[in-house]
């Protein structure tokens, strides 16, 4: 996950959940595709979808901030899958996407400085082939982090321009009270599934 957030705090979080299974979402991402591809995982923390996907046949491309995250990530890759996996440790705002089927971006996107966040995300587009999928999570405005300093929020309408060059396939907006791994806060977030066309055309 790309953050400026003190290191230790990551750690934190890569202890917590380290156990953890992969996401549904991802899973389910992938089943939509007939064959694995080439995906990015943006923030890709450590590396528990990355390895999933891997697990599946796919070649992936997975960026983080954090060095920490990618040694974890190297530690856990599935024996015979590692000349299917590229690491980086750049911020999202640094790292420039390889052409992909699918861009996974798990509740990384809320990192993103926010002045930077148009281009981070043209060139996440950019990056997809015809029929690829873009997969992850905006921060609403009602989220307790929404407004904190270096973070990238978006309310419905916000959300909605941001996927008019696609062609939408799961969205649900969740909002809850909760818990990170710094203690309880109140959750506002939008899950996105969204495919770009099939025919090359200027999105973005």
């Amino acid at each position: 996950m790309s953050s400026s957030r003190d290191v230790a705090t990551w750690t934190d979080y890569y202890e917590a959940y380290d156990a953890r299974p992969p996401r549904e979402m991802l899973l389910r991402v992938l089943d939509r595709f007939e064959d694995p591809g080439d995906a990015v995982d943006l923030g890709c923390g450590a590396g528990i979808e990355t390895a999933a996907m891997l697990e599946r046949g796919w070649r992936v491309v997975a960026a983080d901030e954090q060095t920490e995250a990618i040694d974890r990530l190297r530690r856990r890759v599935p024996a015979g899958s590692e000349s299917r996996l590229r690491t980086e440790v750049a911020s999202m705002e640094t790292f420039e996407p390889p052409e992909s089927d699918l861009v996974w971006a798990a509740y990384s996107l809320f990192f993103c400085d926010p002045d930077r966040f148009a281009d981070v995300w043209a060139r996440l587009l950019a990056a997809l082939r015809p029929g690829g999928r873009f997969a992850g999570q905006f921060l609403g405005d009602r989220d307790s982090w929404a407004g904190d300093e270096g973070m990238t929020w978006f309310d419905r309408a916000g959300v909605d321009r941001l996927l008019e060059p696609l062609t939408v396939e799961r969205f649900m907006e969740e909002e809850e009270e909760g818990s990170a791994c710094g203690g309880p806060k109140h959750w506002h977030v939008f899950h996105v599934v969204a495919r770009t066309p099939l025919e090359r055309t200027a999105i973005g």
